[in-house]
């Protein structure tokens, strides 16, 4: 965690992001360090730096589309999705700023995932999260995505 955030160029920031994506995913599923990571990765991301804030993203944003494997809920550790996405959702404010302000794609892509699967998880962002996606919607920057985020705004409107 603590190479990820100090990383100084981009190869060190992605070495770092590999080891990090092995620890929080076992088989595809969250283990019991999703949630503590998520808050981690989160305060980096107030920090991050043109080397990093994608890969941060990134991970925050697997981490949240992430599950507990059904099967044997505790086989990775007591880990839950709900404790996880309460930590993923602290960054909401930074994940509508780089969506509607930043200035790489790849962070800006992840904020769309973000910003649906905190919408879906907190009662509170819901109808926020609309309202981001909407303006996403109408941003020339997003016209690759549309798709995705006419899709994120009607999983977000049948979840109401």
């Amino acid at each position: 965690m603590r190479a990820l955030s100090a990383a100084n160029d981009r190869d060190a920031a992605t070495s770092a992001a590999q080891q990090v994506q092995r620890y929080v995913f076992a088989n595809g599923f969250l283990c019991e360090a999703a949630a503590p990571l998520a808050t981690a990765l989160v305060h980096c991301l107030w920090r991050s730096t043109e080397h990093n804030e994608d890969l941060i993203l990134g991970i925050l944003s697997d981490i949240s589309a992430a599950t507990v494997d059904e099967e044997d809920p505790g086989v990775y550790g007591p880990a839950s999705e709900t404790a996880m996405l309460n930590e993923v959702s602290l960054g909401y404010p930074a994940y509508v700023e780089i969506l509607e302000t930043g200035t790489k794609r790849e962070s800006r892509t992840a904020c769309i995932d973000l910003v649906l699967m905190c919408g879906l998880a907190c009662a509170h962002l819901h109808s926020r999260s609309i309202y981001y996606l909407e303006k996403a919607l109408e941003m020339d920057a997003f016209q690759d995505h549309r798709d995705v985020i006419r899709s994120s705004l009607a999983d977000l409107r049948e979840s109401s």
